[in-house]
């Protein structure tokens, strides 16, 4: 049995060891109320570990004793604030375009609803606020007056309900063909001169582009007073969702027009009556058009 060392001054025993030759280190114990304090927290761990989630058996998660989960925890909040808005969702569902109009307070809860419902899916193509991501992405500013398919609130409602070339059976459909390529109606040239006679129409010139040229091509050859009418001014109850083509607003940008001619566009915006109740297309169309550029 080794022997233990104890200290003649202190009376504590040593550790055994010794620096410099006589230098050594006493082996006192621990203050009790710290080793009290010790085992609780230890205690107390093991029942934590034991009552929440806090490992993995195999390819499963203990679930604890509570089964306890900040998931259900945020289904649970989400369902308790559906429950609370159920009443005015419900009426705002049932209430007429007129009625909402009429009543401040069915507004203000349309406004407000769909302000959310707009942050939850909205805002990664036309930006926070409506205001659109950035000029020439193809994402449209909806605080303007450009609206290609109507900015009254029952337009809006609808356009949000059944998509733009969503593949929904009612959507919104219009196509901007290509007019470039090998196999397209109208030659290099022509296109820039087209080009530039579109960018005349709202102030800004094309260089290289010979604007009485393609105005012809515009009127003739390229047919596209078709849709965009003689004088451009856009879209028309037989020919909708064509853009106005003198305002200055240029969805995919004023640098991207001669692109825009040659290779067509087709953007997409999905239908979202399979997502959204009625009651949410219709608060979100209500903060659209409270934003300013609805008509």
């Amino acid at each position: 049995m080794a022997h233990k060392e104890i200290d003649h001054i202190t009376g504590t025993e040593t550790t055994g060891h010794a620096w410099d030759g006589d230098l050594k280190e006493l082996n006192t114990p621990l203050p009790k109320w710290w080793l009290t304090i010790f085992w609780i927290t230890v205690v107390w761990a093991i029942g934590y570990m034991a009552y929440y989630p806090s490992w993995v058996i195999g390819d499963k998660n203990y679930e604890g004793y509570s089964k306890w989960t900040a998931r259900a925890d945020v289904h649970k909040a989400l369902e308790d604030a559906q429950a609370r808005l159920a009443p005015s969702f419900a009426k705002l569902q049932g209430a007429s375009l007129a009625d909402i109009r009429n009543d401040a307070d069915l507004s203000r809860f349309a406004t407000k609803a769909g302000k959310a419902v707009f942050g939850d899916n909205c805002v990664a193509c036309n930006g926070t606020g409506a205001n659109g991501v950035f000029n020439g992405s193809g994402y449209p500013s909806l605080v303007d007056k450009d609206w290609l398919w109507g900015g009254k609130l029952e337009d809006i409602i609808e356009t949000i309900r059944v998509g733009i070339r969503s593949g929904h059976d009612d959507e919104r459909l219009n196509t901007m063909a290509a007019y470039g390529g090998e196999d397209g109606q109208l030659t290099a040239e022509q296109i820039r001169n087209v080009a530039g006679f579109v960018l005349s129409l709202s102030g800004s010139t094309l260089e290289g582009a010979d604007i009485n040229k393609g105005k012809a091509v515009y009127l003739d050859d390229g047919g596209c007073n078709a849709c965009h009418g003689d004088e451009g001014k856009g879209g028309t109850a037989d020919v909708p969702g064509a853009p106005n083509l003198t305002d200055s607003i240029w969805l995919f940008g004023k640098g991207n027009v001669v692109s825009s001619i040659t290779h067509g566009r087709n953007a997409v915006m999905p239908a979202w009556d399979k997502r959204l109740t009625p009651a949410q297309i219709k608060a979100v169309a209500v903060y659209v058009h409270s934003r300013g550029g609805g008509q």
